[in-house]
């Protein structure tokens, strides 16, 4: 399955919802304070991207498609 970032004529779309436990938020309180990456959070994201591209292939195999075009990726923090 091919995915890139060109616009596309058929949208389909996916919503994946992945929640974090209270050790990855002290985690992460530390890094704001002190600087640096949090690999714990970045985990949860490329997990989130896998999750979502996967979810997509899916219904673009459904409906028969042969490539994802246009791929955006929007993470948004509730």
């Amino acid at each position: 399955m091919i995915v890139t970032s060109t616009n596309s004529s058929l949208p389909i779309a996916a919503n994946v919802v992945i929640g974090t436990n209270i050790f990855s938020d002290i985690g992460a309180s530390y890094v704001d304070f002190f600087g640096g990456r949090s690999t714990s959070y970045e985990k949860k994201m490329q997990e989130m991207y896998k999750r979502v591209t996967e979810t997509l292939k899916q219904r673009a195999q459904a409906i028969r498609a042969a490539a994802i075009i246009g791929l955006s990726v929007d993470i948004v923090e509730i």
